[in-house]
């Protein structure tokens, strides 16, 4: 059997295994892997130091989620290339069961091994590919990438050699089901993990663990460019900033600058900070992007407002410079009927008609961001659309994205934000017949519709005008048309 306990095998410190199901250990004191065995502990090799990534939890940690009772073993760094990001062993029920939890957009994740379940080869996944996983039910893919182990610490359940590819796909089930499908290094075998999602209260923590002194106490991010001292609004969850002082983007676990970028001119319609009600909760903007496409040749740029509520994550608020505002919400892939693809989709009972598709690229970063976001940043896109409401499809490098988007008028968001109701955000310039309608344009590049739609508006307003000069009609006042067309070019992506 193997050993429960002994010394380090490279510095002779004590190393004890308090699951069962633990096969690994990296000690606290060289960051040597240790492995035990029927032959007693064994040196695998040192690890890197981990980055200080921004994370609520730490080794150690324990605490209840969605009522059940959890502790924090050990941490897994993995990374795209764009910055690391963390996953947490856990055991389950005092010691019951492990699993893995992470923390993602406002939501925790946690799933389990699943043995013996058939999944398809990796290489024949696609994305919004259905899976039947048996009795935990059918899964829809959303993300198949690759990503490096860069480092580890605490209990394991197996040993992570760092440099360690992983290929995986996650998948999403209805009711918030989520799963996990790792090929490993596509040596042949395969690991199933099933869990759920939950939202952040759902957990609760007791701070047990060492934490490094940054996190202790730090309430601002500083810029690595300039040294700029931020004040952190959505606490230990932000990926990546932009400076209000320098404009620099800044990876914030690495502390690295990721791009340059002019400093903001001018406050935004929705300053960074403001704190204010909205759909019946308190948000807080946390960041301000500007983003655009091209349109038939031209370019065209919208503003997007990142807010964020601890009860439920983060949602958005979308201005376009001809429409107005939308409110923006996630859409969980499993609930799309997607058999009309391309043309349509169904979504809560209504169908959504194909509208447009194109890109949508990142200009400019302020703020406190979730993603690894950078300036250039292109997602393709698609727009579906049922009277104002759009849903929006995104996708770039092996993942895909839905969201929904409603208009909303400036009054009701200067009324809940305590911002002047003639202000810079009541200011936009709807257009009769515009193919942005009810939309941020973003999905509008290629479509070629709104322009034949404003040349016939354009046309039959100077007729109307006409006859009223010749005084062929008693009153024209009015009778041009001055409604938005149902039509919507939107797409929120990146998110």
């Amino acid at each position: 059997m193997a050993a429960d306990q002994g010394t380090c095998p490279s510095c002779g410190a004590p190393i004890e295994f308090g699951l069962g199901s633990s096969l690994a250990k990296v000690c606290e004191f060289c960051s040597a892997t240790v492995v035990r065995s029927d032959r007693g502990l064994e040196n695998m090799g040192k690890v890197a130091e981990i980055a200080n990534t921004p994370s609520l939890i730490a080794i150690g940690d324990e605490g209840t989620l969605g009522g059940r009772a959890f502790q924090v073993l050990g941490q897994v760094q993995l990374d795209h290339g764009k910055g690391p990001w963390d996953e947490f062993y856990v055991s389950f029920d005092h010691g019951q069961s492990w699993g893995w939890l992470a923390f993602a957009q406002g939501r925790w994740y946690v799933t389990q091994q699943v043995p013996g379940l058939a999944i398809p080869p990796y290489h024949s996944l696609e994305l919004e590919m259905d899976i039947p996983l048996d009795s935990a039910g059918t899964f829809r893919v959303a993300e198949t990438k690759e990503a490096t182990i860069t480092s580890a610490r605490g209990e394991l359940p197996t040993a992570f050699p760092e440099g360690y590819l992983r290929h995986y796909a996650d998948c999403y089930g209805v009711n918030n089901a989520f799963a996990t499908l790792d090929y490993g290094d596509l040596s042949g075998g395969y690991t199933v993990f099933t869990g759920w999602i939950f939202d952040e209260p759902q957990l609760q923590v007791t701070q047990l663990g060492q934490r490094s002194t940054n996190k202790v106490k730090s309430k601002m991010i500083k810029c690595p460019n300039c040294g700029g001292d931020v004040p952190k609004l959505s606490g230990d969850r932000a990926q990546r900033m932009g400076c209000p002082y320098c404009g620099a983007v800044s990876d914030i676990g690495l502390q690295q600058v990721v791009a340059q970028q002019e400093a903001l001119m001018s406050q935004p319609d929705i300053p960074i900070g403001t704190t204010g009600m909205f759909d019946n909760l308190e948000y807080i903007c946390i960041a301000y992007l500007r983003r655009g496409t091209d349109f038939d040749g031209d370019p065209y740029e919208w503003e997007e407002y990142l807010m964020w509520n601890q009860q439920v994550g983060y949602r958005w608020l979308v201005k376009d410079p001809e429409t107005g505002w939308s409110w923006v919400v996630p859409v969980n892939v499993a609930d799309l009927d997607l058999t009309g693809m391309p043309h349509q989709t169904t979504w809560g009972g209504r169908s959504f008609t194909h509208r447009n598709s194109g890109y949508a690229e990142v200009h400019y970063v302020l703020g406190e961001v979730y993603w690894q976001c950078e300036v250039g940043e292109e997602t393709d896109t698609a727009d579906y659309i049922n009277g104002q409401d759009v849903l929006s499809r995104e996708s770039r490098e092996g993942e895909v994205h839905w969201n929904y988007a409603t208009p909303v008028p400036w009054t009701v968001i200067a009324q809940g934000f305590n911002l002047p109701l003639d202000g810079p955000g009541s200011r936009f310039a709807p257009q009769a017949g515009s193919d942005y309608s009810y939309g941020e344009g973003g999905g509008g590049g290629g479509s070629g519709g709104g322009c034949g739609t404003a040349v016939i508006w354009i046309i039959v307003i100077g007729f109307i005008l006409l006859i009223c000069m010749l005084g062929a009609c008693g009153s024209c006042a009015g009778s041009g048309g001055s409604g938005y067309s149902s039509g919507s070019g939107v797409y929120y992506g990146g998110k």
